[in-house]
């Protein structure tokens, strides 16, 4: 499961339309207006509130929050389906939209949730979305937590073909340092080859590897090797 899936979100025969708000405003008459507006005046970050819609009801909802210190994290919360649209894939929906809304980000590449071990529905969705573990206890300035609740992570990198420019070589020669001169020298027959491209992974901002063509896997700097190895990095491959 990915969190950008492009799949029709439905329940049942009925599609569900998720619609996201970026001010209060658009939240007028919505039942968590209030919850927004004090994360918007306690918090200060920058927000996102999705709603999701079966028909003309209310099916469900989701706030997605920028980290206050961390412009590449962003943090899902009051995730939550509506009666009687539980376990009904909701919850899905909406974090497939959350993803989808972030990859508009130059910057984000983790979305994280805090998961309660005693939640066990919301343990398996976080498993099936891609989500890992940390073990880690949430730490969110403005935010309460129970004791037994634990970082959830989702990691998401584009990959787009690297050009015979400096300034990719530059990135190249740094993440490929070990087989630099073979990397660099398909990067500059790939303008007459392109079945030698070249391919570097970008999160956010940051390259963390690179692929040949004819490889099906990247390899990528060993701290996000182990990401991509727990099955919470997920690679996006844009055609530019």
């Amino acid at each position: 499961m990915h969190l950008n899936s492009t799949e029709a979100y439905k329940v049942g025969s009925k599609g569900i339309n998720i619609v996201v708000h970026n001010s209060l405003a658009s939240l007028e008459g919505n039942p968590w207006q209030q919850r927004t507006e004090m994360l918007e005046y306690e918090l200060a970050v920058k927000w996102f509130a999705l709603t999701a819609h079966i028909e003309d009801e209310l099916a469900g909802f989701m706030h997605l929050i920028r980290h206050p210190e961390r412009d590449f994290e962003w943090y899902c919360c009051d995730v939550n389906a509506v009666d009687p649209y539980k376990r009904q894939g909701i919850a899905t929906a909406l974090y497939q939209e959350a993803g989808s809304l972030l990859l508009r980000y130059g910057k984000a590449c983790r979305i994280t949730a805090s998961v309660s071990s005693r939640n066990l529905p919301s343990v398996k969705l976080h498993e099936k979305l891609g989500f890992f573990n940390t073990r880690e206890a949430p730490a969110f300035s403005g935010l309460n937590f129970g004791p037994d609740e634990t970082i959830y992570e989702h990691y998401f990198a584009k990959e787009y073909p690297a050009r015979n420019l400096p300034i990719h070589r530059e990135i190249l020669a740094e993440i490929a340092r070990d087989s630099r001169e073979a990397v660099l020298d398909e990067v500059e027959r790939s303008g007459q080859d392109p079945a030698r491209k070249v391919f570097i992974v970008w999160a956010g901002e940051t390259p963390i590897g690179y692929r040949l063509a004819a490889w099906e896997e990247p390899l990528l700097l060993p701290g996000w090797k182990k990401h991509r190895e727990n099955q919470c990095l997920e690679i996006i491959r844009q055609s530019s």
